[in-house]
Parts: C-alpha cells; sequence; structure tokens
C-alpha cells in the first residue's frame, strides 16, 4: 500500500542556527595561551580537586589584554545578529562576561545553558584529538524514545563540535550543551562568553517595550 502513496514532502519549517567562524593565527598572535595561564594563577582555589574543571573570574572581557578577542567576538555577535537574524542594525553587541576554563583528564561539563542574554559562545585556543566535543541538546524533550534503526537530524538528540584551534563557536544563550569527560592526558582549554544586545526591545509603543 505504502508504494501507491504520493512522496511524502519534508519541511524544516523551525530551525536552531549555530555560527563558527575559524581565526586563523589569532591564539598565537595574541599569545592568549600565556595571558589564560595569569589569570588562573589570580584565581587559584585551593579548594579545587585535581579533576575538576577550574575556571578564571569572569570578567576577562573588562580586561585590557583580552580587549581584540572581545571586539572580535562583538563584532561576530553584531553581524550574526544584523545579517543573518536580521534584528534591528541599532543594537549593540555587548559582551558580558567572558571566562577561561581548564579541563583536566576526567573532567566533564554538565548539561547547562547560560540564563539572561541572547549569544552565548566559546573559543578555543587549542587543540587534541582526543578532547572531547561540546554537545548541543535538540531544545525540545520527547517522552516516548522509539528504537532508532539509522540516526539522521530528525532522530537524533545531540549535534557535536570538535574542539579545534582558534575557533570561535556562538549559539542561542537557552541552548542546552555540555561536554563529556576528557580522555586526554592534555588540558583542553576553553574560554567562555555572553553576548546580550543592548537597544530597545519591542515596539516603543508597545506595551511590552523594554531598554536593555
Amino acid at each position: 500500500m505504502t508504494e501507491d502513496l504520493i512522496p511524502i514532502k519534508t519541511h524544516d519549517i523551525f530551525k536552531v542556527p549555530l555560527f563558527s567562524i575559524h581565526l586563523a593565527g589569532f591564539t598565537d598572535d595574541l599569545k592568549i595561551k600565556e595571558l589564560l595561564e595569569n589569570q588562573f594563577v589570580e584565581n587559584k582555589k585551593s579548594d579545587v580537586a585535581a579533576w575538576h574543571v577550574t575556571q578564571t573570574n569572569s570578567n576577562l572581557h573588562e580586561k585590557k589584554e583580552f580587549a581584540p578577542l572581545v571586539q572580535v567576538i562583538g563584532d561576530v555577535a553584531y553581524s550574526i545578529i544584523t545579517d543573518i537574524m536580521e534584528y534591528d542594525p541599532t543594537y549593540f553587541a555587548h559582551v558580558t562576561a567572558m571566562w577561561a576554563n581548564r579541563q583536566p583528564k576526567g573532567a566533564f561539563f554538565r548539561s547547562h545553558t547560560h540564563h539572561n542574554n541572547i549569544l552565548s559562545g566559546v573559543f578555543y585556543p587549542d587543540s587534541d584529538k582526543e578532547f572531547p566535543p561540546i554537545n548541543f541538546q535538540r531544545p525540545y524533550v520527547s517522552d516516548f524514545a522509539p528504537t532508532v534503526t539509522k540516526s539522521n537530524k530528525y532522530n537524533g538528540g545531540v549535534s557535536k563540535f570538535k574542539a579545534q584551534k582558534d575557533l570561535l563557536i556562538m549559539f542561542p544563550s537557552w541552548l542546552s550543551h555540555n561536554v563529556p569527560a576528557n580522555p586526554s592526558d592534555k588540558e583542553r582549554l576553553s574560554i567562555s562568553f555572553n553576548v546580550m544586545l543592548r537597544g530597545v526591545f519591542s515596539a516603543a509603543q508597545s506595551n511590552q517595550s523594554t531598554l536593555f
């Protein structure tokens, strides 16, 4: 009976965007790894276990030595909101927080989102073939789990992106993500950040209009 059916059309009516750009040579030119080492020392915590993720303070975006990276993040975010998302070009892309993560062998990041921002992202100053990827989870959850015979973009629940040196990734802040345990003897280094749009949200004459 199915052979007599008219071919079924599949319409991808909603999409979740993820943006990436490779900033070749950026890490080495700015000596980012050396700069981060100083920041980890500054925020050293004696109670952090050897296999836990360690982080710097979240104010790296306020430090002049990281200004070039903050500028690039702002420029990329502005291009995303104007050229791709087609939001009002009068918005200003403001980096609200930025911090570095050092993920030793065995450490992992639980699934989480970034609240109170529009865009979030990560920049990788290093690479290793054994580094785990960053995983993004499907934004909706089903109460049923049918048996899958072959994975595809409709039945899968995770999208994986490999950590590559000089790679900058941005995504909607509400998108849940995690990083599996690091199997490498080398520490996985990353810089996380959040971006908020500054300007008027909703039409000025609307009761829902808000200035951020």
